[in-house]
């Protein structure tokens, strides 16, 4: 649910409309909304298709309807449904769930506003850590947490393989030009250097146990709602949910310039107690992992678009390719390079 603002406002003849369809077999054709808000359509659910459905007179709070694939949408119902409710943290407020005949799911989740997570807000870094830090400690013991798609390094290597695939594949595109291929001689080079080096990556994972990790803990996912009291932190889109090492959760996005995007002392107030031998030093290194991590899991995304003979559509993805390879060679310890 990334999206700023909606794409399309329905307002009329929408009782055929797939998501209002969906909410009103979930709720016995009672409360039907008046509006349907397209945030993202996808023909085949993946990304998710999203929906906010507004009701009449504020008759009750607004409410997303996410359309999702078999795979997704089991895991973050999983999440909602099964793992958060008994872990204590703030959460948004999940409204039911819905499987159609092909498999995939609807999920419903309460509107929780639209203050994005702003990583200038030392507050809000703090507020994140602390947050993202319960997650790591106490989703070591929520045994349905265990059920989920693995997190650890090996889910990251698959994605250096598939981007390496993806890029080697399309590597004679014609409408590649000659400075788009050296930006992918460039990623094949620095996915080979760190796939020689994966054991010292697998190394600096260790320490912390395997836990519940979200898997795309990033400002894109994360709303502040202040209501009464202190502000809290609601975290969204739960479909890369999984059971490994929290290294990920800890790496900034790509745009942002720094190793992490929470508040690293708040995360270790919280962890370090419980986590034998894990230090700052330690949790800076996990970091980096988890920086690792999701630049390779970004170029794998990028090399999708590869394959589109067209220059004009070539031109995104080579210039994010670019990007990370900047990114990771700045970030890697010259011991993970070699």
């Amino acid at each position: 649910m990334s999206s700023r603002n909606p794409i399309a406002i329905l307002e009329h003849a929408i009782e055929a409309h797939p998501a209002l369809q969906a909410w009103g077999r979930l709720e016995g054709g009672q409360r039907l909304p008046v509006k349907v808000e397209v945030w993202r359509e996808t023909p085949t659910n993946q990304p998710a298709s999203v929906y906010r459905l507004v009701f009449a007179d504020g008759a009750r709070p607004a409410v997303f309807a996410k359309h999702c694939d078999r795979r997704s949408g089991t895991v973050e119902r999983a999440c909602y449904e099964a793992i958060l409710p008994g872990m204590r943290l703030p959460a948004p407020g999940f409204c039911g769930s819905l499987q159609e005949d092909d498999g995939s799911w609807w999920l419903f989740v309460e509107d929780v506003g639209r203050e994005r997570y702003s990583v200038e807000d030392p507050e809000q870094r703090r507020l994140a850590g602390h947050w993202i830090g319960r997650l790591h400690r106490l989703g070591s013991a929520v045994a349905p947490a265990r059920t989920l798609p693995s997190a650890g390094p090996e889910r990251y290597l698959a994605h250096l393989h598939a981007a390496r695939g993806r890029i080697e594949r399309n590597f004679a595109n014609p409408a590649l030009a000659e400075s788009d291929r050296e930006v992918l001689r460039t990623s094949l080079a620095l996915l080979n250097r760190v796939e020689e080096r994966w054991a010292l990556i697998e190394r600096a994972c260790e320490g912390p146990p395997a836990t519940l990790v979200h898997g795309d803990f990033q400002p894109k996912n994360m709303r502040v709602r202040r209501e009464s009291g202190d502000p809290a932190l609601l975290v969204l889109d739960w479909e890369t949910a999984g059971w490994g090492t929290p290294a990920a959760d800890l790496a900034a996005p790509c745009a942002v310039d720094e190793l992490s995007h929470v508040d690293l002392d708040a995360y270790a107030s919280e962890v370090c107690a419980q986590w034998r031998g894990v230090d700052m030093v330690a949790i800076r290194r996990l970091a980096t992992a988890g920086l690792v991590f999701r630049r390779l899991a970004a170029m794998d995304w990028e090399g999708q678009s590869l394959h589109f003979e067209d220059a004009r559509t070539l031109s995104d993805p080579v210039e994010s390719l670019r990007f990370l390879n900047r990114s990771l060679s700045s970030r890697l310890p010259e011991e993970w390079l070699g």
